[in-house]
């Protein structure tokens, strides 16, 4: 199966509903974001799950974050939150951050996407891909377009080169010269753990969260 190929910046609505009828039917999407690009399904498509965990080669125990496309949206799914928590996604996202934030419950999503309670999760900061996505009615899966431990794919080709046959529709940006991936923090009650280092720098993490307590 080739892939679809979807201009990021000249996409129509008849694209958009080509993307949601892919995601819905279990299939495997490529987008950018406003660091590397990313694979996506629907979290909720136990399906599509386990074909994106075998196109990574991933550890069944390394989990997966989750793409909203807004931040309205995500905090409706995320109600619980202390005041703290909440003030935080309000100051990161969109953003080239990945937060790790406590689940509802064991419940909320499935088991590849959770780990000890928390979820990670991610808004990103490109209108045009949020703009896309805004419409479909489910988070969808973010991780780097990579089989194994190799290098994340940057292009429209290289992401073909890795996945040739297994992606049905690719959202293309052009080449990204970013390669810095998303720092990734987790939140607490009323404080913070930096997992990752990333494209935003601990010291302006500590900046922001120092600034909301």
């Amino acid at each position: 199966m080739d892939a679809r190929i979807i201009s990021l910046y000249n996409w129509t609505e008849a694209d958009q509903a080509e993307v949601y009828a892919a995601l819905q039917q279990g299939q495997v999407i490529a987008y950018p974001t406003d660091t590397i690009y990313g694979l996506g399904v629907d979290v909720y498509h136990t399906g599509a799950v386990e074909t994106l965990q075998q196109m990574k080669g991933r550890d069944s125990q390394k989990p997966v974050s989750v793409l909203y496309a807004s931040t309205g949206r995500m905090q409706r799914d995320f109600d619980h939150l202390s005041n703290f928590q909440m003030s935080a996604v309000n100051a990161f996202f969109p953003g080239c951050v990945t937060l790790l934030l406590p689940v509802k419950s064991e419940e909320q999503f499935p088991a590849p996407f959770t780990r000890n309670g928390t979820v990670g999760v991610r808004v990103v900061d490109l209108p045009v891909l949020n703009m896309l996505l805004s419409g479909y009615p489910h988070p969808i899966s973010t991780t780097s377009i990579n089989p194994g431990t190799q290098k994340p794919a940057a292009s429209l080709v290289e992401i073909q080169d890795y996945f040739p046959r297994e992606i049905s529709v690719i959202i293309d940006n052009g080449f990204t010269e970013n390669t810095q991936v998303s720092t990734i923090i987790k939140l607490l009650e009323n404080s913070w753990e930096i997992i990752r280092v990333g494209i935003v720098p601990t010291e302006s993490v500590d900046a922001i969260l120092n600034s909301l307590k």
